[in-house]
């Protein structure tokens, strides 16, 4: 990974805590290939074209790119492939696979790779670019003196002024006198099977709450340039992240599905936010 501030080299960490939307990812990938140690070993003939091919997506959104397409050359063994992919396309958790493929048809034969593009190897990273914790104050309360509904598990207040930062404008309250979900809150680095699902409920209604309130406020768009860290800069990201397909037309159409389709709104949160997936 290349350091932004430094521009030197250091390891992939498995998350960068400190990345936002306004930083883009800069990967150098080093590789000793030898292309025909390689053929040999696939029963692919002498001359068949190789290339490595760098990728990258965006879990849970359906955002991916193509970021490098590099020929191998029987004279150099030694490749250094830089990737950069910017900010404001990423979020959640970024995957980037690393593959030998044929760069041209293969030979005719049984159990040979023969089409352009066949995986002949590959490696992936994964990268959490937004954890599970909440990016905003969370507190326990007991609902039954606080006005909320006794029987909730949590609830999101979040503000309307775009421009304020996040972690004044939102806050999660807890019901402390729900067992199950401070007990699951309470073991998020070890969950259980049920945390899980719990976890995976929680994550996915706040989601839902926070794209809503986007949508409903007719100021907010994505082509507004937000200060870092506002409360429309995180929207933003939450779009970018879970409503990815929906944000080339400045969202026209998720705020149809949602004023003329509340069930099928719901819906596509669930699938955007790998709703229930607990063996993720």
């Amino acid at each position: 990974m290349i350091d932004p501030d430094t521009l030197g080299e250091r390891g992939v960490p498995d998350s960068l805590p400190e990345w936002d939307y306004q930083t883009d990812l800069k990967l150098r990938r080093r590789l000793s290939i030898d292309a025909a140690a390689c053929r040999s070993a696939v029963g692919l003939d002498t001359d068949t074209p190789l290339a490595v091919s760098v990728r990258w997506s965006v879990i849970p959104s359906l955002l991916r790119g193509a970021a490098a397409w590099v020929p191998l050359m029987d004279n150099v063994q030694e490749y250094v492939i830089d990737v950069e992919i910017a900010g404001e396309r990423l979020g959640g958790v970024v995957r980037v696979e690393t593959i030998l493929v044929l760069a041209g048809e293969g030979p005719e034969r049984p159990a040979v790779a023969r089409l352009v593009g066949s995986d002949l190897w590959n490696d992936t990273i994964e990268i959490r670019l937004q954890g599970d914790a909440p990016l905003f104050p969370m507190a326990l309360v007991p609902f039954s003196a606080s006005g909320l509904p006794h029987k909730a598990a949590w609830f999101l207040e979040i503000g309307d002024d775009l421009h304020a930062t996040a972690m004044g404008a939102i806050q999660l309250l807890i019901n402390q006198e729900h067992a199950p979900i401070v007990a699951a809150l309470g073991r998020v680095s070890t969950p259980t099977d049920l945390d899980r699902v719990i976890l995976s409920a929680m994550r996915s209604d706040i989601t839902r709450t926070m794209l809503e309130r986007a949508l409903e406020n007719d100021a907010f768009n994505m082509s507004e340039k937000f200060g870092k860290e506002t409360l429309g800069a995180v929207l933003q990201g939450l779009m970018r992240t879970y409503m990815a397909c929906h944000v080339d037309d400045d969202l026209l159409d998720i705020r149809r599905i949602r004023a003329n389709d509340a069930p099928l709104f719901a819906a596509t949160v669930q699938a955007a936010t790998d709703f229930l997936a607990i063996d993720r």
